[in-house]
């Protein structure tokens, strides 16, 4: 009886647990109206028109393009799942994302870009059934885009910014199923329909997005300062009292009980406006600007970091492919080792050590192999992450590996460039004047304030007729602080020091902008120069494992030779990809150091 009283207790706990279980799909996106894009205001005090100059000059000089380098497609089978993915794919897809025209307002910097985009056809984004990307701003209900597999998710650029209103609460959407985050699709992808979607899908950007959006309202709200304040104010009022009066009638004394009761209704209506405050409304207002202006700084900052680090996994997902390749053509080459030393061994004029030998560097070719297959899917689904891409898709690289155009500056116009175009060191100067602002303002508060007020009042009675009365006033209000026990210096001093720290860090960032470029320039020219010479040394392993094998074959060489040669050939393959993946990761080091990626 007791063992049958403890499973009837566990059933109806879970029959009260596995609703909370399925429950615990909840969503939650806070919409944002939509932004406009940000320009900075170029630092004039920066001498910049020898650079301008050579800029321009060289914007209209030749290309210069780098020797093309020939790498052999791997043809595996996941590059065939991945094009027979996208091949059903696209006859079911319906929409496809338009490339934002370029703002005319914004400075163009002259360099070449990381990958060349045809402007004919437009990058297809995901079919009908899976998410799709909102493009309509202008709709005046979060658009919830979802799949058969996907949880639904909110589209912040579809809202209409409401102001002064708080938008309702949404939902927060986790997985609940396993069809939910299960890979069922393979797209692949170019590394200029990835940056596309920066701007829609990293939550990063988003977050500095709304960042932008709070800097806004501080500044209406430090605007609203300069308008008058009217208030309204009513009360009503109900009274009771009593008394006696006493009556003295034949040296006796009587006394009677009066009521008297009080109905009354009063309001006020008061107009006041500053119209003299010492500076506070301007110093306050100028920080808001400013604050915002950093907001917006902050915002194409994080653009370019978000830009460089989807570059830097594409160019890691673009390495594990060619990983794969190598290593399956070195898996290839150990196996052909080993059949041609079992037929010499059955022959007789080979040995069990040779055998042995060859079937060694088979199985650590094939370790190899795996290793690189693991680290293929993590890069995919690292990119796919940093992209906030759909968890049901899994990326594949359709880029081929090819070295970008040459960098055209020289070091020295790089550098200048750096300095002019990070927003790093706008940032800090906007800095520096925020804490100028505030220690003014709190300054300008011991200053005279002269405020001028208008107060009407009305009441009436509901007793005696219902009488009523009127009466305004007009007034000049003058109020100035003479002694505040050292707040305000102590406040001054602390904007002192911010002011101190935002010039430290600017000096700082533009020693590290500097850097920045100079180790990517050096990086990207020794990358340049090893393309060739890995190209080579490709050509001569290959040749080696040919001579190798022929030797071992006419009886003048051994196995050890041929396993050496295989080794040479897989390391000067990878390291020729390497010098091609490296420096197309240091050209893109050297665009995000100049701000222009």
């Amino acid at each position: 009886m007791r063992i049958s009283s403890s499973w009837l207790t566990l059933g109806a706990s879970l029959s009260l647990l596995i609703p909370a279980w399925t429950a615990n799909a909840q969503e939650f996106n806070l919409p944002l109206r939509p932004f406009t894009k940000v320009v900075l205001e170029p630092d004039t005090t920066v001498n910049t028109s020898n650079s301008t100059a050579n800029i321009s000059r060289l914007a209209t000089s030749e290309e210069v393009t780098p020797q093309s380098v020939i790498i052999d497609e791997a043809q595996s089978e996941s590059a065939n799942k991945s094009t027979s993915s996208s091949t059903s794919n696209s006859t079911s897809s319906s929409t496809s994302t338009q490339k934002a025209s370029p703002d005319p307002a914004m400075p163009q910097v002259a360099i070449a870009t990381l990958a060349k985009v045809n402007n004919q056809d437009p990058p297809k984004l995901l079919s009908t059934t899976n998410t799709n990307i909102v493009q309509d701003s202008q709709r005046s209900q979060p658009q919830k885009v979802s799949s058969s597999t996907e949880p639904a998710r909110i589209d912040p650029n579809s809202t209409v910014y409401e102001s002064g209103k708080l938008d309702p609460a949404q939902t927060l959407v986790v997985p609940t199923t396993p069809s939910q985050v299960k890979l069922d699709l393979s797209k692949p992808v170019t590394l200029a329909e990835l940056l596309e979607l920066v701007e829609r899908s990293s939550p990063d950007w988003i977050q500095a997005k709304i960042a932008v959006d709070r800097a806004r309202a501080g500044l209406r709200a430090a605007e609203a300062g300069r308008s008058p304040t009217v208030s309204a104010s009513s009360r009503y009022t109900y009274g009771n009292s009593v008394f006696s009066p006493p009556t003295v009638t034949n040296s006796t004394t009587n006394s009677t009980t009066n009521t008297s009761t009080t109905h009354a209704l009063t309001g006020t209506l008061g107009i006041s406006y500053n119209i003299f405050d010492s500076g506070v409304n301007d110093n306050t207002i100028a920080a808001a600007e400013n604050s915002l202006r950093i907001a917006e700084a902050s915002l194409n900052q994080v653009n370019q970091t978000i830009r460089l680090n989807i570059v830097t996994a594409y160019y890691s997902l673009q390495n594990a492919d060619e990983t794969i390749r190598i290593q399956r053509k070195a898996v290839e080459n150990a196996e052909r080792s080993l059949k041609d030393t079992k037929s010499r061994e059955r022959a007789g004029v080979g040995t069990k050590f040779d055998v042995l030998q060859s079937e060694v560097s088979l199985a650590n070719a094939k370790q190899d192999l795996l290793n690189a297959e693991a680290s293929q899917l993590v890069a995919r689904r690292e990119l796919s992450r940093q992209i906030n891409y759909p968890p049901t898709i899994e990326i594949t690289a359709a880029d081929k590996i090819a070295p970008v155009a040459a960098w055209k500056m020289s070091l020295e116009e790089s550098i200048l460039l750096a300095v002019r175009n990070r927003s790093e060191l706008d940032i800090r100067k906007l800095e520096r004047e925020v804490a100028r602002n505030n220690a003014n303002a709190t300054l300008s508060r011991l200053g005279p304030q002269v405020s001028v007020f208008t107060n009407f009042d009305a009441s009436t009675s509901f007793v005696n007729n219902g009488s009523a009365s009127a009466d305004y006033q007009v007034g000049l209000s003058l109020s100035w602080t003479l002694f505040d026990g050292g707040k305000a210096a102590a406040q001054v001093d602390q904007y002192k020091a911010d002011q101190a720290t935002a010039e430290s860090k600017f000096e700082q960032a533009a020693r590290q902008a500097r850097y920045d470029v100079e180790s990517a320039y050096i990086n990207q020219r020794s990358r340049f120069q090893q393309i060739d010479t890995a190209t080579k040394a490709v050509q001569q392993a290959e040749e080696a494992l040919r001579l190798a094998r022929l030797r071992l074959d006419a009886g003048v060489g051994t196995q050890l030779e041929v396993i050496s040669a295989e080794s040479d050939l897989t390391r000067a393959d990878v390291n020729r990809v390497q010098a091609i993946i490296g420096y197309n990761q240091s050209r893109a080091n050297l665009e995000r150091a100049i701000n222009g990626i």
